[in-house]
């Protein structure tokens, strides 16, 4: 077994060099620095720590081959599942990148623990990984980072690999496409976010040249184009909100951030979730029914029943760990043009039907420059550890900046999330409380506009938090003997069950932990309840573990549909 990686100290946040070694350090005790400090450094006398019930596990000839509630089914009845990828610094050689089963639904029972895919194929490493092998120039490198759009069904995933490389993976039934994207050797890549659905991709690198931070836009694009994927577009509309079946990528440019070389954090959004898509019917519809070349299908998505299906304004919000600072990034020139560009003319749209490099559809920043993001304002925080940016916009909207010391600062953003102008004045800091130490990883508790949920890896808890312009505040811990270093954290998608299951990388444990945080009801199946803990009364239940050879630092999954 390999040894855990000490708690060593960080590099000066003077000496550029320094860190610039320290964040081009993929090995498991460079990336523990990176993380920063953990439980046995910020604690000299040990704790006493609750135990969390772990629900029983039972075997049965299903799927899976195991669960831990219902009564097993010939019948396969209603059925679903969350996959997604796991990024670990491998003990030993290889790729850190596994497709896991989160949780599964089937033949009347559910396994609420973390598990290897049931159909079996490549998934230690994730079968995607060869391709990314083979497409990576220079090298693959180790993957550092991973995303999803947030808003929604997101089918793929982008993996970013130290190496500058971007891969798109995704589960049983959306593998991925070769599509990647390679930064150039001088850009060092830190950080990844997806914009709610699937619209863009940014990213936070060095140039290491000129030692200057920036955050790179990259336009994504999904479609059904050949039958790919039946819920999708009928054809590609870069820019525009999808289900991730990704058939392009494509760099806009690199927005320089003042005062900034590091930028360690980044999170993404725009306006709108969106919620339902209205078919043509009246009903709810996919996207496949819409064709962009018609004016009234056009008109249904500027001014008609699905004006608010794509977002007309957004942000993003960047935490600089080693300058101390958090920059604000207005996207709504973005989301305006690109909303003009699909759903008003004939001349217009016709633009969008010429892909290529340059000017040509969608254009760089170079050839269109009044498209590209603004930076609105910079704040003084200190040591940025996590940052996170409200899903739905409105006045309501918020960011969320979390500081290795377990301060969390909430900023109104104003304009940012709304189609009023952006302004440095109403970008302001509402309230402070305090989580965890060293929050890691700042997540959405999904179902909740205002809900989130932090790692806290120097106090090992997770901790969940309300917050929205008006203030935040903690509303809930989760303490365990069982979880030894928690650094990231996710919660999972559901389908034909009702529940709350987080899942937690476990970086020094080496394994992947789930728990379940409310009763687990099986609404299409039955309607049978389940509550937590031997007796069903307990706040929190362990759903059990997955071990892994290395150490897991990231997450990213989705329904599997």
């Amino acid at each position: 077994m390999a040894e855990t990686p000490p708690a060593t100290m960080p590099a000066p946040r003077t000496d550029k060099s320094a860190v610039l070694r320290e964040l081009s350090d993929t090995s498991a005790a460079g990336m523990s620095r990176r993380l920063g400090p953990d439980y046995k450094s910020l604690h000299t006398t040990p704790e006493d720590f609750p135990t969390i019930y772990v629900a029983p596990d039972k075997r049965f000839s299903g799927a899976s081959g195991h669960y831990q509630y219902g009564t097993p089914s010939s019948s396969g009845g209603d059925f679903s599942s969350t996959q997604g990828q796991i990024l670990y610094v491998p003990n030993s050689g290889g790729i850190g990148c596994d497709r896991v089963t989160i949780i599964e639904w089937t033949n009347g029972v559910f396994t609420e623990s973390p598990q290897p895919p049931w159909h079996g194929g490549s998934w230690r490493p994730d079968g995607m990984t060869g391709v990314w092998s083979r497409v990576a120039t220079g090298g693959l490198g180790q993957p550092i980072a991973a995303a999803r759009g947030m808003g929604g069904w997101s089918n793929c995933g982008l993996v970013l690999t130290s190496s500058g490389f971007i891969g798109t993976s995704g589960t049983v039934t959306a593998a991925a496409t070769s599509v990647a994207y390679q930064f150039p050797r001088n850009k060092l890549p830190l950080a990844i976010s997806i914009t709610n659905k699937n619209e863009l991709a940014l990213v936070t690198v060095v140039d290491t040249q000129t030692m200057q931070g920036q955050v790179a836009v990259l336009m994504l694009c999904s479609s059904s184009k050949g039958g790919q994927f039946v819920h999708e577009w009928p054809d590609d509309y870069p820019g525009l909100p999808n289900v991730a079946m990704f058939t392009g990528m494509k760099m806009l440019g690199y927005v320089d951030l003042p005062g900034v070389t590091f930028p360690t954090s980044v999170c993404a959004v725009g306006n709108h979730l969106p919620g339902r898509l209205n078919g043509k019917d009246g009903n709810a519809g996919l996207l496949r029914e819409w064709d962009l070349k018609k004016a009234g299908d056009r008109e249904s998505f500027f001014k008609g029943n699905n004006a608010d299906f794509s977002s007309s304004a957004g942000f993003a919000v960047i935490g600089a760990k080693y300058e101390n600072k958090a920059v604000f990034l207005d996207l709504q020139p973005l989301f305006q043009r690109v909303r003009e560009a699909y759903f008003t003319s004939d001349e217009e749209f016709a633009k969008t039907r010429k892909f290529g490099n340059g000017k040509l559809w969608p254009p760089t920043f170079e050839f269109e420059p009044n498209w590209k993001p603004a930076v609105i304002k910079t704040v003084d925080v200190a040591q940025p550890s996590a940052v996170i940016a409200s899903l739905a916009g409105g006045d309501q909207a918020c960011a969320l900046v979390a500081s290795q010391d377990g301060t969390v600062t909430v900023f109104s953003v104003g304009g940012l999330s709304t189609n009023e102008a952006a302004s440095a004045d109403t970008i302001t800091s509402v309230a402070t409380f305090k989580v965890g130490r060293n929050p890691t990883c700042l997540t959405y508790q999904k179902g909740s506009r205002d809900g989130f949920i932090a790692a806290c890896r120097g106090d090992r808890e997770i901790d969940w938090i309300k917050a929205n312009s008006s203030g935040g505040s903690v509303t809930r811990r989760l303490r365990d003997a069982h979880l030894l270093d928690p650094v990231a954290v996710e919660m999972a998608d559901t389908h034909g069950i009702e529940t709350s299951i987080i899942s937690v990388t476990d970086f020094q444990g080496r394994k992947l932990i789930n728990y379940r945080c409310s009763e687990l009801r099986f609404v299409t199946n039955g309607g049978a309840k389940f509550g937590m803990g031997p007796a069903g009364k307990d706040e929190f239940e362990c759903g059990g573990a997955m071990e892994f050879p290395g150490y897991p630092f990231a997450l990213s999954a989705t329904n599997v549909n």
